[in-house]
C-alpha cells in the first residue's frame, strides 16, 4: 500500500464544511503538537477522512441503470461498483480513497496515543486516550465490514480480515499483513471497551464531532448487531446511547417536510440535530445535487419507479398510513433524490472557481440505535418490547399515526413479510437457524430491515444489511435489460484490496474465475 505522511497532510477539514457555530474550528497544525488543546485538535483528525456512501449505495439494490438518456458524465467509480467490480480510479469516493481515508484516521488516532503515553501526567490525557481508541476502533470496524467476509463465527478464525495498525507510522512505506476477521473484532472490541470507560464528554466545543458517551454507546451497539452473538450487550449499550422512549429525540420528518428542499437537506445533516449522535464531515462528490444530473451526474440511481415501489403512499401493513420520507424528482433526469446531502463548497483560491465539496456525514443517530435495539429485543425473545420499539417507530415516521392503535404488531408482520414477493429477502445471517425455527424472529427482524433500508437511502447503509444478511442483489442493465445478480455468497461482496495495498504486500481478496 502506498502510505503517505498523513501526519502533514492530514487537516482538520471541520472547519472546510460551512460557517455555522458548529463549523468553524481552525485546521490542525501537524507539525507541532505540544499541548493539550494541540491534542485536541489532532483528535479531530481522528475520525474517518472519507465516505462509504457512494459505493455501497452503486453496490447495493437501491440504485438502478436509467442509461445515458441525458447529459450525464459518469464516474468510472460508479460503473465498476454497480457491475461489483475491482474499483482502479481515485477520486474522492472510490475504493481507494475510502481505504486511505480510513486508515487517515487510524493513523492520526495511534499518533495521539504515542503522544499521549509520552506525557508524565496520564490521568489529564485519560479523556483524549479513550477518543482516540474509540477512532481506531472504529476506523477498522469500518474497514473490516467493507474489505472482508462479515463476521461469522464459524468461518472467523480462518477468513482473512485487514490490518489492524496499532502503531504511528514512521516510514513511507511499510508492508502489512492482514489479521483474521476474529482477531480484528478482538481487538476492535477491546479498543471500544477501553475507550468507553475512558470517554468524557467534557471539554468539547463541538460535541456532535466527537465521540461522547452516547456516540460511543452506539457505535457499540452497531458492532454487537453486526458480531449477532451478544444481544445482550446491544440492548445494554442501546439503553446507554437512547432514552427508554426515543421519539422526541428522532428526526421530525413531519415538521422538516414543510421546508424548501435545500433547507431541508441542510437540517438532515445539521449535528444539532437530536438525532445525530455523532458527525463527520469529509471531501465527497456525493452531495453534487441539484444538477443536472443528481446525484453525483451517476446513471446508476433511485428512479421514480423504485422510490414508488419502496416509498409508497401507503403500506398494506400501516392501515391508512402515509410515510413521511421525502424524496425530489428532478425533471427529465429519471431520478430520485432523498435530499440528505447538502454540500459545503471551499474554493482553492480566493479568486478560484475550482474546489471541493464536504458534507456533514451522520455516522451513528438515535434510529440507528433503536432499530439495533429491535433486533435485540427480537433475537432475546422479548417480541412485546420489539412490537413497542417498531410502533414508537413508526409513530415518527407514519402522517396521522393513530396513537391509541398498534399499527404494526406482530400478526400484521408475520402476514406482511410472509408475502412471495419477500422471498429474496429473506435474511440468511450466520444465526439463520434461530430464524427459521422461530418465524417470530424472522419476520420482525425482516421488519427490521426494510425499515432501515428506508431510513438510511442513499447513505450507505443498506449494504451492510446486504453483506451481513447475505441478501442477494439483481442489477439490470438499461439498454437490453440484461440482469446480472451478486449471489448471496458471491465473493465479490467483499471489496478488493486496493492496488496500491497489493503492491505492498497486502493480500487480495479472491476473486471468481472468469
Amino acid at each position: 500500500m502506498k502510505r503517505y505522511d498523513w501526519f502533514v497532510l492530514s487537516v482538520c477539514i471541520l472547519s472546510l464544511c460551512g460557517c455555522n457555530k458548529f463549523l468553524n474550528e481552525e485546521p490542525d497544525n501537524r507539525a507541532k503538537v505540544e499541548s493539550a488543546s494541540d491534542l485536541q485538535e489532532l483528535l479531530v483528525s481522528a475520525y474517518p477522512q472519507a465516505t462509504y456512501h457512494l459505493i455501497c449505495e452503486m453496490m447495493s439494490d437501491n440504485v438502478a441503470d436509467r442509461g445515458f438518456g441525458i447529459d450525464c458524465v459518469t464516474a468510472i467509480t460508479d460503473d465498476e461498483m454497480y457491475y461489483w467490480r475491482e474499483g482502479t480510479d481515485s477520486d474522492y469516493d472510490s475504493p481507494f480513497s475510502v481505504w486511505t481515508g480510513f486508515y487517515e484516521g487510524i493513523a492520526a488516532a495511534n499518533y495521539a496515543l504515542r503522544i499521549i503515553d509520552s506525557k508524565p501526567d496520564q490521568e489529564n490525557y485519560r479523556a483524549m486516550r479513550g477518543e482516540a481508541l474509540l477512532c481506531r476502533a472504529l476506523g477498522h470496524f469500518l474497514l473490516v465490514n467493507l474489505w472482508a467476509e462479515h463476521y461469522d463465527p464459524a468461518t472467523a478464525a480462518t477468513a482473512p480480515g485487514i490490518p489492524y495498525v496499532t502503531e504511528p507510522e514512521t516510514v513511507a512505506f511499510k508492508e502489512y499483513e492482514r489479521k483474521t476477521v476474529e482477531e480484528v473484532y478482538q481487538l476492535i472490541e477491546a479498543d471500544l471497551r477501553r475507550g468507553l470507560q475512558m470517554i468524557d464528554d467534557q471539554g468539547y466545543k463541538m460535541p456532535k464531532f466527537h465521540f461522547t458517551r452516547r456516540a460511543a454507546h452506539a457505535f457499540a451497539t452497531r458492532f454487537y448487531t453486526y458480531k449477532g452473538t451478544d444481544w445482550d450487550k446491544v440492548l445494554y449499550h442501546s439503553l446507554q446511547a437512547v432514552p427508554d422512549d426515543f421519539r422526541t429525540e428522532m428526526r421530525d420528518l413531519k415538521g422538516q417536510n414543510s421546508l424548501p428542499a435545500m433547507e431541508y437537506a441542510l437540517q438532515y445533516t445539521d449535528p444539532g440535530q437530536t438525532a445525530i449522535l455523532l458527525s463527520v464531515c469529509v471531501p465527497t462528490y456525493y452531495n453534487d445535487i441539484w444538477q443536472r444530473c443528481p446525484i453525483i451526474n451517476s446513471r446508476y440511481v433511485l428512479t421514480p419507479s423504485m422510490q414508488l415501489a419502496l416509498f409508497p403512499l401507503s403500506r398494506s401493513n400501516l392501515p391508512g398510513g402515509v410515510l413521511l420520507y421525502r424524496a425530489e424528482g428532478l425533471s427529465g433526469t429519471s431520478a430520485s433524490n432523498m435530499m440528505k446531502s447538502y454540500g459545503y463548497f471551499k474554493n482553492d483560491a480566493v479568486n478560484s472557481r475550482q474546489g471541493m465539496s464536504y458534507l456533514n456525514v451522520p455516522l451513528f443517530t438515535v434510529e440507528d440505535v433503536i432499530l439495533n435495539r429491535i433486533e435485540a429485543y427480537t433475537m432475546l425473545e422479548d417480541f412485546d418490547l420489539a412490537e413497542r420499539d417498531l410502533n414508537r417507530f413508526y409513530s415518527a415516521r407514519v402522517n396521522n399515526y393513530r396513537e391509541s392503535e398498534n399499527y404494526v404488531d406482530l400478526a400484521f408482520i408475520m402476514d406482511f413479510y410472509a408475502e412471495p414477493k419477500w422471498i429474496s429477502n429473506i435474511p440468511e445471517p450466520h444465526y439463520k437457524g434461530q430464524l427459521q425455527a422461530d418465524k417470530r424472529k424472522l419476520y420482525l427482524t425482516m421488519a427490521v430491515e426494510d425499515l432501515r433500508r428506508m431510513e438510511f437511502m442513499q447513505e450507505g447503509m443498506r449494504w451492510f444489511d446486504i453483506k451481513r444478511f447475505h441478501l442477494p442483489v439483481t442489477h439490470v442493465l438499461h439498454w437490453d435489460r440484461t440482469e446480472i445478480t451478486l449471489d448471496r455468497h458471491d465473493p465479490r461482496r467483499l471489496l478488493q484490496i486496493p492496488q496500491e495495498a497489493q503492491r505492498a504486500g497486502v493480500t487480495p481478496n479472491e476473486r471468481p474465475q472468469e
